[in-house]
């Protein structure tokens, strides 16, 4: 079943070393937020942000209201692989005590999302497939979904490596 989530804004940073392609997650009123798993690759779970942005493209998937007019989009070309560690679930009733209208239009394309789950991983897997083909004319538009994972990998071996450390100095009191 398919989540919103924030995620690190540190991670995406790390992420935009790699490929400047990932897109900036950190905006003056409400920062972008990933709509996962839309795919799993191996030992990598992919996230695709939401954006405001609703013009069809080949590479992207438009969320409509109940009246069918485009409200935002899943920009696949610009999904990402993510450690569990770095997302955190978004939580519509927190969000509805601050600020009820943004609360209900996360809702809103929350249901839809839902209900086109199994056209939102299609479209995941083949967007994928264009990223990964350097000779296909919309790679461009892409992130390099390679080098992105092999960022990831590093990140959360890293952040691992870091825990196991920090595990070791801790000092057990005396008897």
């Amino acid at each position: 079943m398919l989540r919103f989530y924030d995620i690190s804004k540190s991670y995406v940073d790390y992420l935009r070393k790699y490929d400047e392609k990932v897109p900036n997650m950190d905006y003056e009123k409400n920062n972008k937020f990933v709509c996962g798993i839309v795919m799993q690759i191996k030992e990598f779970n992919y996230y695709a942000p939401i954006s405001s942005f609703s013009q069809k493209q080949r590479t992207n998937l438009l969320i409509k209201n109940k009246k069918g007019m485009a409200i935002a989009s899943i920009r696949f070309c610009f999904m990402m692989p993510a450690p569990d560690f770095v997302l955190f679930e978004k939580k519509f009733k927190e969000i509805d005590k601050v600020d009820s209208k943004y609360a209900d239009l996360l809702k809103t394309e929350y249901e839809y999302c839902a209900k086109h789950e199994e056209e939102i991983l299609k479209k995941a897997q083949s967007v994928y497939e264009i990223g990964c083909n350097k000779n296909h004319p919309f790679n461009s538009n892409c992130c390099n979904f390679k080098i992105l994972e092999q960022a990831c990998k590093s990140y959360a071996d890293f952040d691992f490596e870091i825990h196991k450390a920090e595990d070791k100095k801790i000092i057990l009191p005396l008897k």
